[in-house]
């Protein structure tokens, strides 16, 4: 009886179908944000085959970054308004056309257009501010754990696909693996996110119009400009930019090679950072919902400070090795929580469009933070100044996550599992 119970539920069903959208989500966030990364493996091949100095090519990612900034705040609107399913589908397939777009790339203005401009667009509506839309509709208990494992995705990708799409090109060529991935993003994916993700639980599109009324409509962006808690949130996720997407991103397989480390064993480095961080972001979404939101992204920031005075000094295997373990505690730890103040500061119905302005504001902070790095290195000939401002951001960043209004934030009643 038990067992048939659950079988014939509406609400097991409901759940069920719920976890399933959150493991389309984590496919899509993993294949956008593992494709993002990848600039890091076209740095070297790029200024051996065309001369592009470091600078040139840190620029192609700053383009990108403002590009994927835009593209979310544009896709979180939409989403709060449309819905994130058809979002999700056409970024995916501009994902797969992109990566085959990279193979044509013979220009500096081409890889600006293809890399800053194509990908990214996709990168940004198959990201954070449309899976918190998604997960807002699907998920009221629980919400924190939900966006840790979608967060965990971006890590997952990043694991999977830059040690494999390292060894592919360094046996096929960069040209021909980014075809051979392209193919694979339109063939595999594509099918599964049009497939099985929905946009909202069964029977709630009945209710659409009732909902919306309830609710009502997005909160305007002049009042959230008003607001205390908007700023230190986009400030502090504006660090998060610079010290991730900017430097760890575009920099880090770089730094490894100009201390004579080989391109797979760099990008195994990132590949274990990513498997640490998809742990972490995980546990941190779980966490988060018991101990408060603001005060887990304090400790976040100024653990991730530490972690970059040490990568000052770490310039071998081993200790490169270290620095991924403890920056993957620390990397996309920070999203679930932001998420998840984006949604109990502001609102439900306007959780795509904080979390849109919010991620601009990250992205932003990428650009600036990838053409930083080139400027720097070509500069002084090493990241190490780079690396000391990075930290210092970084404990500004927890200062700013701790000026969060506690009680707007929910931390004296954390949302529960």
């Amino acid at each position: 009886m038990g067992m048939a119970s659950t079988a014939t539920d509406p609400g097991a069903r409901e759940s069920r179908q719920a976890w399933t959208v959150v493991g389309v989500l984590f496919l899509a966030q993993g294949v956008a944000l593992g494709l993002r990364g990848m600039i890091g493996l076209l740095v070297a091949p790029w200024e051996a085959e065309f001369g592009w100095d470091r600078a040139a090519v840190s620029l192609a990612a700053a383009v990108g970054f403002v590009v994927y900034g835009v593209a979310q705040a544009l896709a979180g609107r939409w989403a709060d308004r449309t819905g994130p399913r058809v979002i999700f589908a056409a970024s995916v397939a501009l994902l797969g056309v992109g990566a085959m777009a990279i193979s044509t790339i013979v220009t500096l203005w081409q890889a600006y257009l293809v890399f800053g401009v194509l990908i990214m667009l996709g990168v940004g509506g198959a990201s954070s501010p449309t899976s918190a839309v998604a997960v807002a509709r699907w998920f009221t208990r629980r919400r924190g754990l939900a966006l840790g494992v979608v967060a965990a995705g971006s890590s997952a990708g990043q694991l999977a696909l830059l040690p494999a799409m390292a060894a592919l090109t360094q046996r096929l060529g960069w040209r021909s693996a980014f075809v051979w991935l392209g193919a694979a993003i339109l063939v595999l994916v594509l099918p599964v996110v049009l497939w099985l993700l929905r946009d909202d639980p069964s029977g709630a599109t009945a209710r659409a119009g009732r909902d919306v009324a309830a609710r009502g409509r997005p909160m305007p962006v002049a009042e959230l400009a008003r607001r205390a808690n908007f700023w230190w949130l986009a400030l502090s996720f504006f660090v998060c930019g610079v010290t991730t997407g900017g430097l760890i991103d575009t920099h880090l397989i770089p730094y490894a090679q100009d201390h004579h480390v080989s391109p797979v064993t760099a990008a195994t480095v990132f590949g274990v950072l990513s498997l640490v961080n998809m742990v972490f972001t995980t546990l941190s979404g779980a966490v988060s919902d018991r101990v408060g939101y603001t005060r887990l992204l304090g400790w976040i920031y100024l653990g991730r400070a530490l972690t970059l005075v040490f990568l000052v000094f770490a310039r071998d295997p081993a200790s490169l090795f270290v620095f991924a373990v403890a920056f993957g505690i620390v990397d996309f730890s920070t999203v679930a929580p932001t998420t998840a103040l984006s949604t109990v500061l502001f609102g439900r119905r306007s959780a795509g469009t904080v979390f849109g302005l919010v991620a601009l504001s990250h992205q932003v902070g990428a650009a600036l933070g990838s053409y930083a790095g080139g400027v720097v290195h070509d500069l002084s000939g090493s990241y190490t100044a780079y690396f000391v401002v990075a930290a210092g951001l970084s404990a500004a960043a927890a200062v700013m996550a701790s000026a969060i209004s506690a009680d707007a934030a929910g931390e004296a009643e954390p949302v529960r599992a």
